[in-house]
C-alpha cells in the first residue's frame, strides 16, 4: 500500500493588508542584510538549497510569533498531529531569485535543536510583489518514504497564502524562474518552525 501525501492544510489571506504590506516593505528596505541560506551544520550548499535568507522580521515578528501560538493547537488537531504545548517559534525570512530552490528534505534534524526542542510543526507564509514576476518555486510535498524525483503535490506560492503540514514530512522547493534577476521581484516566504519543548 502506497503512503499518503503529507497531510497539509492551506490558508488564504493568513495576514490582513496592513500586515503584509509592511512584511514586503521590511523585505525589500532590508535587501543587504540577506545572507546566503545555510543547511544544518553551517553548511552552504547551493547545489541543495539555493536562497537568501534573514532571521530579522523587524516589527512584524511579534505578530507572526503571536499568530502562530495561537493557531498552532488548532492546526495539530487539524492535521491529526500528536498534541503539544508550543514551546517556541521560530521565524525565518527568505528570498528565492532566479534558480533558487531546496532540494527533498524533512525539518527535523537531530543533533543540531536538541537544546530547543522538536519540531513539530512547519508554517510557510508566501509574499511578493503585484503583478507577480516570477514563475514556478511550489511547495511539493512528498509521501512518506520519498526519493529525489518522486512525484509529489505542488502547491503554488500565492501571495498572502501560508500552508502548514508536520515537520518530519518530507517536502522540497521547485526551482524559481525570475528573468528580471531584481530582489524585489523575489519570491519571499517566512519559513516558521513550531516547537514543543523535550521533557
Amino acid at each position: 500500500m502506497t503512503a499518503p501525501i503529507l497531510p497539509h492544510l492551506r490558508i488564504v489571506d493568513f495576514l490582513d493588508a496592513e500586515a503584509h504590506a509592511a512584511l514586503l516593505e521590511w523585505a525589500l528596505a532590508n535587501e543587504a542584510r540577506f545572507v546566503p541560506a545555510q543547511l544544518a551544520g553551517g553548511m552552504v550548499k547551493p547545489e541543495a538549497r539555493r536562497a537568501l535568507v534573514l532571521r530579522d522580521l523587524g516589527p512584524t515578528a511579534d505578530l507572526l510569533d503571536a499568530r502562530l501560538r495561537e493557531v498552532a493547537p488548532h492546526w495539530s488537531s487539524m492535521l491529526r498531529s500528536t498534541p503539544f504545548a508550543t514551546s517556541e517559534v521560530e521565524l525565518e525570512l527568505a528570498a528565492h531569485n532566479d534558480g533558487a530552490h531546496f532540494t527533498l528534505h524533512a525539518d527535523t534534524y537531530a543533533s543540531a535543536q536538541a537544546a530547543r526542542g522538536d519540531r513539530m510543526l512547519s508554517a510557510v507564509y508566501y509574499f511578493h510583489r503585484r503583478p507577480k514576476r516570477f514563475a514556478g518555486g511550489a511547495l511539493r510535498l512528498h509521501r512518506l518514504g520519498a526519493a529525489p524525483g518522486d512525484a509529489g503535490l505542488d502547491i503554488e506560492p500565492d501571495d498572502n497564502s501560508l500552508v502548514v503540514f508536520p515537520s518530519w514530512g518530507p517536502h522540497e522547493v521547485m526551482p524559481v524562474r525570475c528573468p528580471s534577476g531584481a530582489f524585489a521581484d523575489s519570491r519571499f516566504a517566512v519559513n516558521g518552525w513550531i516547537y514543543r519543548a523535550r521533557g
